[in-house]
């Protein structure tokens, strides 16, 4: 802290309190008053061009949205549908905005005035209070403190404050005044961030995504793909990037990189996180490009995480002591960068890759995480309270899901029909819940995650139902596990790092991405054309 802000924050300077201290006395206040002046206006001047108003102001008129609104409507993407329209409204605050800017620019001979300012003085009462309660102080201390006089405003540079704050306020007043014009901005940035997260939850998501691990896979130097991938995967990343530099024109390229500045994608991540992004893009690329069936999915998702799976029965330490998860993730051979990720940087590695849809600020990443027909966020600030949201939502929608291809398949007894071994404990937690006053719902609401997944691995129900959906029952058993994991009841006080966020997503968009195909490649298989 500098001595002016001791001053002004009601301190003195941490040099007068050493003088003090020896018992050397303060009486020259015009001297000290005279030391202040140069650097008090200059800190104040100062102060006053990066104030909240000027800075939003300035904020306001060069932001990202009201940027994109400029240029999007040249951009080739406007043909994506009319979810985009929504943005080009967003540039109409902007002349508004810079009219504020500038009036909010400080007036003349401001700086001049704030070298009137004197010292500050300190309440006598306050004093008396002081030495009343800290005996052990020297009572010269107090005595020389009361010898520096009370701050004198000059009269003019009280007008030219007040000239100020009538600038500002005839420059709000047609948003209703200051206080109203702060709450319309951050009900605009409100409605602003909800608008791209919207957009984001479509088509536009998903052309957003794809185009950030295309435009990554496209920019590396050809590698030795197979070397970081194995033969496999590496030779399919490298078809993709074959395909995709061949597709992609000069101008595609331009609008990408305008979409990608819109949601903030535009960044350059670490150097220590550029292999990382690069397994999350060839993931990405190679989940939208190549069937579910085929093993190259795996493959690929191996190739972050190597050999490690969460699952319940680790050991304590697991969970308490961050050196051990880090030890059993490198014996497990997971990506070193997403080792060492934070949640909030792990999920930021997420976005710029493609491997999920998103946006990110200067304070926050929002992933994009769609479960059927909704749609959840994930932020960087937040991030475990996030996770878990998500998973508690997509367990609802797998329940639902389970319960509707069963009811199809066998009619409205089929609880009694394909679970008879959970109906006698789901029926007496169903009884004890309705005892507490909740209302009715289907026995498969009344079991827990572990027997669901159970319930869709039986022999029968696997066979007749949900083969077909989720192809690999080793690999679906496998996430169940993941999420199961997750889902004790003592997890949601675990700390969730940047593996097991990264895992929990993929996890959940993966099947999800299952549940919402449907088994449809097996319907296809069966067409007679």
């Amino acid at each position: 802290m500098t001595d002016f802000d001791d001053i002004t924050s009601g301190k003195l300077p941490q040099d007068k309190l050493s003088k003090i201290a020896r018992g050397e006395p303060l009486d020259d206040v015009d001297r000290l008053g005279r030391g202040l002046r140069s650097s008090a206006a200059e800190r104040l001047a100062q102060d006053y061009l990066e104030s909240p108003s000027v800075n939003v102001a300035r904020t306001l008129h060069v932001s990202p949205e009201a940027r994109f609104a400029r240029e999007f409507a040249q951009s080739s993407l406007t043909g994506l549908g009319n979810e985009a329209v929504a943005i080009a409204s967003l540039a109409a605050s902007t002349a508004k905005m810079s009219a504020i800017e500038k009036a909010l620019g400080p007036p003349p001979g401001y700086k001049a005035h704030l070298a009137l300012l004197e010292p500050f003085a300190f309440e006598q009462h306050a004093l008396a209070k002081m030495t009343a309660i800290m005996p052990g102080i020297d009572p010269k201390i107090f005595d020389a403190i009361r010898g520096i006089q009370p701050l004198k405003i000059d009269s003019s540079l009280a007008d030219a404050v007040q000239h100020a704050q009538r600038q500002i306020e005839e420059a709000m007043r047609p948003l209703g005044g200051i206080s109203e014009a702060f709450a319309t901005f951050e009900l605009q940035r409100r409605e602003t961030d909800k608008a791209m997260l919207g957009l984001l939850a479509g088509p536009i998501g998903d052309i957003a995504r794809t185009g950030q691990w295309a435009s990554i896979l496209s920019a590396v130097e050809p590698p030795n793909f197979a070397q970081i991938f194995g033969d496999k995967v590496g030779a399919a990343v490298g078809a993709i990037q074959e395909s995709v530099t061949g597709a992609f024109s000069q101008e595609a390229m331009r609008d990408q990189a305008k979409m990608s500045a819109i949601f903030g994608l535009s960044s350059r991540l670490e150097t220590d996180f550029a292999a990382t992004q690069l397994k999350m893009s060839a993931l990405a690329g190679i989940s939208e490009t190549f069937s579910a069936r085929s093993d190259l999915q795996l493959d690929a998702y191996h190739s972050l995480f190597g050999a490690w799976r969460t699952r319940s029965d680790l050991p304590d330490n697991y969970w308490r002591d961050g050196r051990v998860r880090k030890r059993m993730y490198r014996e497990a051979e997971v990506d070193d960068g997403l080792i060492v990720a934070t949640p909030g940087v792990a999920l930021e590695v997420m976005i710029e890759s493609g491997l999920t849809a998103g946006m990110r600020s200067e304070t926050n990443a929002v992933a994009i995480v769609t479960l059927g027909e909704v749609s959840m966020t994930i932020r960087s600030r937040g991030t475990r309270r996030d996770a878990y949201a998500v998973l508690e939502r997509f367990e609802t929608e797998l329940r639902a899901y389970v319960s509707r291809k069963l009811e199809e398949r066998f009619g409205e007894d089929w609880f009694k029909l394909r679970a008879s071994n959970l109906i006698g404990k789901a029926k007496a937690i169903r009884k004890a819940a309705m005892e507490r006053g909740e209302a009715f719902a289907p026995l498969i609401d009344f079991i827990e995650l572990g027997e669901l997944a159970g319930l869709i691995l039986s022999t029968k129900n696997w066979d007749e139902v949900f083969g077909e959906i989720f192809i690999n029952q080793a690999a679906f058993d496998q996430d169940m596990q993941k999420l199961i994991a997750a889902r004790r009841p003592t997890a949601h006080i675990r700390t969730v790092d940047g593996v097991r966020l990264v895992e929990l997503i993929c996890v959940v968009q993966r099947l999800s991405q299952q549940m919402a195909d449907d088994g449809a490649w097996n319907r296809q298989a069966e067409l007679d054309r």
